[in-house]
């Protein structure tokens, strides 16, 4: 006789495929307390006196992660750096963490550059021009920096989300054993009249 899952046995594979993200946002966010702020947006509109709309920047990205996570969990699972890469730039562009959070994604998308695609581009100049804006104290290409980041990380997730749909049979995510749809199968088509 066949036993339900549990609800702990259907959520371990939900788990492992938010470890990766969850992972590189967490250690993303941990260095970037690291050093000083870096240049970017809240600076330019704390000169303009409109700092409070860096509370706009801050919902986007918690949407634009939220948005990445939901479609993370979902089948079928993805190889853990590219659903890692696109939580660390979201990290990064934040206004307020430190430089070194510009490590985990130049990190993860430096060993892309012999296959580059074409999300990693975008995320290759935004880590480069947020080192840039470290560097040189510039808010400008700090801001350009961190909004190029977002944009990787907006297209990443597109992506994936058109490969999902274009998959010709993606795993379900409440699907029964194999033997159970068989004996289903065999059920339907079995004709006492036919000697079955």
């Amino acid at each position: 006789m066949q036993h339900a899952p549990s609800p702990i046995a259907l959520s371990r594979p939900i788990l492992s495929r938010l470890a990766p993200p969850l992972l590189a946002a967490a250690v993303t966010l941990l260095l970037g307390a690291i050093g000083t702020p870096q240049p970017g947006a809240w600076q330019l509109l704390d000169s303009l006196g409109l700092a409070p709309l860096t509370g706009l920047l801050f919902a986007g990205a918690a949407g634009l992660l939220a948005c990445h996570l939901a479609q993370t969990s979902a089948p079928p699972a993805r190889p853990a750096a590219d659903t890692a890469l696109p939580a660390a730039l979201i990290a990064a562009a934040l206004p307020g963490p430190g430089s070194a959070a510009l490590l985990v994604p130049l990190l993860l998308v430096a060993p892309r550059i012999r296959r580059p695609r074409a999300t990693d581009l975008p995320a290759l100049v935004g880590t480069a021009t947020g080192v840039a804006a470290a560097w040189l104290g510039s808010p400008l290409l700090g801001t350009f920096g961190a909004l190029t980041m977002l944009a990787a990380a907006a297209l990443a997730i597109r992506r994936a989300a058109r490969c999902a749909a274009n998959d010709d049979a993606p795993p379900a995510l409440w699907s029964l054993p194999e033997e159970v749809r068989y004996a289903r199968q065999r059920e339907r088509t079995s004709s006492p009249g036919l000697g079955e």
